[in-house]
């Protein structure tokens, strides 16, 4: 009797089905069905387990059955252990016996040239017109711990005696990375809950089983290996069914490519790029990501190993030690990671010192000294300095550095173990030279273990950064997209432009947006008169769209103060541009509008994500200090203000901007995002680079729109 009741959603006939059909399974040497059979008695799998071969009449033991319409009952899966050619005709035979769910395993589809993809077409029809729910093809399959079942071939299956049953469940597009994955977690005494490999993805994708094992109260944090996507907008709303469920995701995410051709004409190009974008979701989101397996497993594993929703409030973090350059080097690594080791408040520091050792440190790092453990004496004091550390101010999060004690390790895991349950904030413990089975006591309590220090600090880090974007407002706002006249800027049918200054500030102005006062003349006296409407001094640049970088090419001149430079000016310009083979549209001359900082503001239309807005570090060093972050568009001002705050340069100067001017880039950022979220091209980079901060106000001073053909 299958004793997993847990609901997986409409994907529950896949994930826990509650009989399982073995198609194309025997007894003979190597035969892929036959070894699941055994894997799934092996495993303890409780439901009926049906072989099916008409060769055969028994399997692992088990009555076999020539078809599907001779078993005794309609499994809600069947494993479709057999060759590539043979799937689409069982596939159909088991949708017409009523048959819910299936996986293949079976490679020579998509991946293998035309005929494999029309192989795969014709099981995707079969799917979409009967309903039944197909794990590959192309896969290692699926195995849910927490039933024992066993849909896979996986070799760890030969190289354990039973499986652990943990609460991270793991989607992954690779079969290698899901079972050294799932292998190392079983190694460790912690476990998997359930495995997916997805394989080619012909039915159902990543998100549809990233959203089946987000509603499963077994499942408490999902771990996801991907490449790329099959749909962007079921990707998205699977991260969006992780978050309101509660289930933090560990993604890593293999395949960043290249940025595009945009990158040729404006900053935004070389800044943006495919993994930015994905960063950008991430963030919206409150994934986690790591960059390897190693980093995947320590993440997901400390975070079940956390009570759910235990995260830190912020990245102060308390060290100890039983060794004083352990904490030390913690330290180190804990600053590369973005944590603050600050010193242990007054109060917390008098009370804990009288219960330690003469020669420990009631500092921060705490150096608890060997001797804390080896003495009866201080040894009976540790809990109770457990207690005053754990309740000390200002701390979020705790690294517990433990090493050697060989007798001693019962005693202090119970100690740590009483600890962790009894404090609000995360306590990750690191355990070197650890004695021969400590981490299997450790793991019976649900403990994992860092045998590195370093490993540990980056894992906060982690924890810190997802706890940090849980609290932010940066979100794709839902709005009706606003009207706004583009084409009478751009001519409607443009498909490839490179639009001008002059154009893009009187577009940013229609939208309500300050701009630096500017107007375009088409000769030298005009050219002055223009400097004195708009207000000295004045900058002056060469307009014409062959010439992008125009301070390069020697068409920019600033701090232009009197009529007759103006004159002298729009002449050097034109004989410049000339020079170089080109007649300029015009100059434009523009009011020098002063600040204190220079903000990039920038949008293009991703081809998965639709239009992302991004804010950076401006002016001339926008990439040398490469610091820019990307939203989703459109955001309000307070998404924006947070994605300001998330920008290098003001985490770690967090009063760059007076209060002032953050709202106003915020307001300005927002009222940005609702303009590009309503462009009509399907490709386009429009790029505000800077936008200028004074003390209480501030402009668009230069601006750049680049459309796109295919």
């Amino acid at each position: 009797m299958i004793q997993d009741v847990s609901s997986f959603g409409a994907l529950t006939p896949l994930l826990a089905p509650r009989s399982v059909a073995v198609i194309g399974a025997s007894d003979r040497d190597g035969n892929l069905g036959g070894t699941a059979t055994t894997f799934l008695r092996k495993f303890g799998y409780a439901g009926p387990i049906w072989p099916v071969n008409s060769s055969n009449s028994t399997v692992a033991g088990l009555p076999c059955y020539a078809s599907v319409a001779d078993l005794p009952g309609v499994p809600d899966l069947a494993i479709l252990a057999v060759p590539a050619k043979a799937v689409a005709a069982l596939l159909r035979e088991c949708a017409t016996a009523g048959v819910r769910a299936a996986v293949v395993w079976a490679g020579g589809f998509a991946e293998q040239g035309p005929e494999g993809r029309a192989m795969q077409a014709e099981l995707e029809t079969i799917c979409r017109a009967t309903g039944i729910l197909l794990c590959g093809p192309n896969c290692i399959g699926i195995i849910n711990t927490g039933i024992g079942l066993t849909a896979s071939f996986s070799s760890m299956l030969h190289d354990h005696a039973r499986l652990s049953r943990g609460v991270v469940s793991m989607i992954s597009q690779s079969g290698g990375i899901s079972v050294m994955a799932h292998s190392r977690a079983q190694y460790l005494g912690l476990g998997f809950r359930v495995t997916v490999s997805v394989g080619n993805e012909a039915y159902l994708s990543v998100a549809d089983f990233i959203r089946a094992v987000a509603q499963d109260e077994g499942t408490r944090v999902i771990a996801v290996y991907t490449e790329g996507l099959s749909s962007a907008d079921d990707f998205i709303d699977a991260l969006g069914a992780a978050r309101q469920y509660g289930k933090p995701v560990v993604m890593l995410k293999g395949g960043a490519s290249a940025a595009s051709s945009r990158a040729a004409l404006a900053h935004t190009g070389k800044l943006a790029g495919e993994d930015r974008t994905y960063e950008a979701l991430f963030r919206e989101f409150g994934v986690i990501r790591v960059y390897s397996t190693e980093e995947m497993l320590d993440v997901c594993l400390q975070l079940a190993s956390l009570r759910p929703g235990q995260l830190p409030t912020g990245n102060k973090v308390l060290i100890s030690s039983f060794g004083g350059g352990s904490g030390v080097i913690c330290t180190d690594q804990s600053g590369r990671e973005g944590l603050v080791v600050l010193p242990l408040d007054d109060q917390a520091q008098a009370t804990v010192k009288p219960l330690l050792t003469p020669l420990s440190s009631a500092l921060n790092p705490i150096d608890f000294t060997p001797g804390m453990m080896t003495n009866a004496k201080h040894r009976a004091n540790m809990p109770a300095a457990l207690r005053v550390l754990g309740e000390a101010r200002g701390i979020d999060a705790w690294l517990f550095l433990a090493a050697g004690f060989d007798a001693l390790a019962p005693e202090l895991i119970e100690m740590f173990d009483t600890l962790r349950h009894s404090v609000e904030v995360p306590v990750l413990l690191t355990w070197q030279s650890m004695p021969e089975g400590t981490l299997e006591a450790l793991a019976a309590r649900g403990i994992y273990t860092f045998t590195e220090h370093a490993r540990a600090a980056r894992t906060l880090g982690h924890l810190a950064r997802h706890a940090a974007d849980l609290r932010h407002r940066i979100r794709k706002i839902d709005v009706a997209p606003g009207h706004f006249p583009w084409h009478d800027f751009v001519p409607a049918g443009t498909d490839s432009a490179v639009v001008s200054e002059d154009v893009v500030a009187g577009l940013l102005e229609a939208a309500g947006l300050p701009v630096a006062r500017g107007r375009i003349a088409r000769n030298a006296e005009q050219a002055a008169g223009l400097a004195t409407e708009v207000g000295y001094p004045v900058a002056m640049k060469g307009i014409s769209p062959a010439i992008t970088h125009r301070a390069a090419a020697g068409l920019v001149a600033l701090n232009i103060e009197h009529a007759d430079a103006v004159r002298s000016t729009d002449t050097l310009l034109r004989q410049r541009a000339l020079a170089r083979g080109v007649t300029l549209d015009g100059v434009w001359v523009q009011h020098m509008f002063t600040g204190q900082h220079e903000l990039l503001v920038t949008a293009f239309r991703d081809r998965e994500f639709g239009v992302m807005v991004g804010v950076g570090m401006g002016g001339g060093l926008t990439e040398i200090i490469d610091d820019v972050v990307f939203a989703r568009a459109p955001l309000n001002t307070d998404g924006a203000d947070d994605l300001i705050g998330s920008l290098r340069t003001t985490r770690r100067l967090p009063d760059l901007f007076s209060p002032t001017q953050r709202t106003l880039a915020a307001d300005f950022i927002a009222r940005f995002s609702a303009l590009v979220a309503s462009a009509p091209w399907a490709h386009f980079t429009f790029e505000i680079n800077p936008v200028k901060l004074a003390t209480d106000s501030l402009a668009a001073v230069d601006g750049l729109l680049l459309i796109e053909s295919d």
